[in-house]
């Protein structure tokens, strides 16, 4: 899979649909949307983390009201946008 972020090829897998970038740390892919919150919570920061620190995020996720999409920037320390 390529990042959608810096188009380079070398991902690993972080769980079954949802890729990492080696390069970035951009996180993409597809899952359940309960599963999608082990990855990113679906909470905002009480406090903005520095901006090298935060890492982009594109999932496509399946749940109760159908396909939805989750992106953004997320910390991937507290795992919270």
């Amino acid at each position: 899979m390529t990042c959608p972020l810096c188009n380079k090829g070398a991902t690993k897998a972080r769980g079954h649909g949802v890729f990492e970038c080696l390069n970035c740390g951009t996180m993409c892919g597809q899952c359940y949307l309960g599963d999608s919150y082990g990855h990113v919570l679906p909470y905002m920061a009480a406090d903005e983390p520095p901006a090298d620190q935060l890492r982009y995020f594109d999932l496509t996720c399946l749940g109760s009201e159908g396909v939805t999409r989750r992106h953004g920037w997320y910390d991937p320390a507290t795992r919270l946008v």
